[in-house]
């Protein structure tokens, strides 16, 4: 194209049948043999912008951590930095930045991000079972898988895997979810047999190697002790031959001499003894002869195939492994020394359970938990914790805020009549959602049946309460809005146990919590029960609060819905009325503000904006504020505007307006306080007003 051009402009002797916009050059002509070429390059600048566009969408992308944990398998790969990022971001920092917004505290900032999000530093390699931050991570995280279970994201059996139990067996690392776990004793049982003859530190540094892998032997062979001691008579000699086995294994680990004392290619045999003894131990039925059989079979592959030096009975009496009768050798040993657990203890056979999950697993769970909205709800707020955000203070010193939400005349619950009413496609609402359900129904059955329900027809009798409930969460009602934004009130009487709490307090309440298992926050969801002020919010963890946790959060959080016509409600007898009430009787931070008309006589009326709260105390509804307004509320539509009078009783520095059929996330209000720091900030010349 440069030639051609040259030569047109250097042409003297042309004639053109226009008129020359330019004498003596070409500059017209040159124009037009570019102009195809200038719309081809602009067409290629559209190009070239997506590329760009690619590229620093990428970039931007990387630099915030977006979507870089987007299932459970990638969580599962990060899950012990996931635990100390709980505990770098949601709790408050003990120790404030001289210069919070310097750019040297900004660059410690991002170090320290660097170093968590990649695991560098000791601070941020493992957790173990007797550090407080782990006892904090534990908490939080098992009260997520609560809620979980409360909205029958999840079944029992999932709430197993999922959650961080309580060290109860004396376990020497941490307890962590049986879902990552699974298969890692079978992979360390197959690279045993690849090193039988390998030094005992080449084999441990290989087991190592995967964080996972050591913690599952670790627990494996713990909880194999305390159980097998667990089932035994103190006072028996098979207590103390098994006491003396377990020191002889625990002394060769100590001195580095376990694969030459004892045969590495017996291992398989043991543990398929291990899970026989186990299943029989978590059945229904237990049969104490098969027990007995199986401890005896065991105590022959170890006596007789295990150790490598081979003993006479009277070394094995000599080294406390046999019993000093004869008799009692001839005969069948541990017949009279097993003495199996209450079948109330549930904490021994959820342990128990949990043991033979880790026992038996072949194929790691990739598909735990099983409902996608559960899946979903874990990848993204596990993401989130990667992602920059402000630090969170203390619940004392947080931004006090309240959340406002229009009511006016739309569903509360939904009726029985309402639930089983066919349209005219002969299709009911409950069917509808059955249907659409069908793995959150089966969990809400499983609930049901844990909290006493003996037939599935007591659903429409004892359980029709909850069978509402368990609809109404699931539609366009209010009763959804008032459950997800009282979420934020449980979420901050945890945060501030957290902060105030010692270690003995926190300790003390995660073995709580072990002990009593999960029915104690699933069975406060039992709503025919009165409601007392502990188990008001339904947390698992309410028990554990000591009173001020109450009082700081209701200082901090009010929520408030604007039932405009609550009082005409309420007159009238209307079942929505007393459906306010129960959402107001059942959760305490729960305020409605609702426009009043009083007749005065001579047709003559005043009109008030009310707001009224549940006294736990006296048991019924009482009036906080009553504000007399100058005439009635007629403002543009009527409903949308009208809802403004409540907003005089939100208290705080910031109000969040919910629409009436939203929800939330337990999860997701537990970064309540880094969002609210967002205020502090300035963004340009200014900080924000609106986030």
């Amino acid at each position: 194209m440069i030639k051609p051009t040259k030569q047109l402009m250097d042409l003297r002797e042309e004639e053109y049948d226009w008129d020359e916009p330019y004498r003596g050059r070409n500059k017209f002509a040159v124009g037009l043999l570019w102009l195809p070429v200038v719309f081809i390059y602009l067409m290629d600048i559209q190009i070239w912008y997506s590329i760009y566009s690619s590229f620093v969408g990428a970039g931007v992308g990387l630099f915030q951590h977006l979507g870089e944990i987007r299932n459970i398998q990638q969580l599962s790969l990060r899950f012990q930095f996931f635990a100390s990022a709980i505990q770098f971001n949601l709790m408050p920092e003990e120790q404030l930045m001289t210069a919070r917004g310097s750019y040297k505290a900004k660059i410690k900032d991002a170090i320290h991000r660097l170093k968590l999000r990649y695991g560098f530093g000791k601070p941020y390699k493992k957790l173990e079972s007797n550090q407080v931050e782990a006892h904090k991570f534990a908490l939080i995280w098992n009260e997520i898988i609560t809620t979980f279970r409360e909205e029958d994201i999840i079944s029992d059996l999932e709430v197993e895997l999922l959650e961080l139990p309580h060290n109860a067996w004396n376990v020497r690392v941490i307890c962590w979810p049986c879902i990552l776990l699974c298969n890692e004793l079978l992979l360390a049982l197959s690279e045993s047999k690849e090193l039988v003859d390998a030094p005992d530190k080449l084999l441990w540094s290989k087991i190592c190697k995967n964080e996972y892998r050591r913690c599952a032997v670790i627990e494996a062979y713990d909880s194999v002790k305390h159980m097998m001691f667990e089932i035994l008579n103190v006072q028996s000699e098979e207590h103390s031959i098994l006491s003396a086995m377990f020191q002889e294994i625990d002394h060769s680990i100590e001195i580095e001499k376990f694969i030459k004392t004892f045969k590495m290619t017996v291992l398989p045999q043991i543990h398929m003894k291990l899970i026989k003894l186990v299943q029989i131990l978590t059945k229904p039925k237990k049969d104490v002869n098969l027990v007995v059989n199986t401890l005896q079979a065991l105590y022959e592959i170890v006596v007789r195939d295990f150790i490598k030096d081979k003993r006479t009975v009277e070394q094995l009496r000599e080294d406390g492994l046999a019993p000093r009768d004869p008799a009692v050798m001839a005969g069948l040993l541990f017949g009279n020394a097993v003495k199996l657990p209450d079948p109330s203890n549930k904490k021994f056979y959820r342990q128990a359970r949990r043991l033979l999950t880790i026992l038996t697993s072949r194929d790691s769970v990739q598909n735990i938990p099983a409902n996608i909205e559960a899946r979903r709800r874990i990848a993204f707020f596990s993401n989130s914790l990667f992602m920059k955000m402000p630090h969170a203070p203390q619940v004392e010193k947080m931004m006090a805020f309240s959340v406002l939400t229009p009511y006016y005349n739309e569903e509360v619950l939904y009726s029985k009549e309402q639930l089983v009413t066919e349209n005219e496609d002969g299709i009911s609402i409950l069917y509808y959602l059955q249907t659409i359900y069908d793995d959150e129904w089966k969990n809400f059955m499983e609930r049901m049946r844990r909290e006493g329900m003996v037939k599935d027809e007591e659903i429409w009798t004892t359980k029709m309460r909850d069978l509402r409930l368990w609809a109404s969460y699931r539609g366009q009602t209010l009763s959804r809005t008032v459950r997800g934004m009282m979420y934020y009130f449980r979420a901050l009487k945890l945060l501030a146990f957290l902060d105030s709490a010692s270690e003995m307090d926190i300790k003390e309440g995660v073995r709580e919590l072990g002990s009593m298992g999960r029915d104690v926050g699933l069975d406060s969801l039992n709503p025919e029960r009165s409601p007392s002020p502990r188990s008001l919010s339904r947390a698992s963890t309410g028990f554990l609060f000591k009173g001020h946790e109450q009082v700081t959060s209701s200082m901090k959080y009010t929520y408030v819905i604007a039932c405009q016509i609550y009082g005409a409600q309420k007159a009238k007898k209307d079942p929505r009325a007393e459906e306010i009430l129960y959402l107001m009787k059942h959760n305490e931070a729960l305020r409605v503000a609702y426009a009043d008309e009083v007749s005065t006589g001579r047709d003559e009326k005043e009109y008030y904006s009310v707001l009224v709260k549940y006294d736990q105390q006296l048991q019924k509804e009482v009036e906080i504020y009553r504000v007399k307004l100058p005439g009635p509320l007629r403002l543009g539509e009527g409903k949308p505007e009208n809802q403004n009078h409540a907003l005089i009783f939100t208290r705080g520095d910031a109000v969040q307006t919910i629409d009436m059929n939203q929800d939330s996330y337990f999860e997701e209000a537990l970064k309540i306080r880094n969002l609210l720091e967002e205020y502090g900030r300035y963004y340009g010349i200014r900080k924000p007003t609106i986030l």
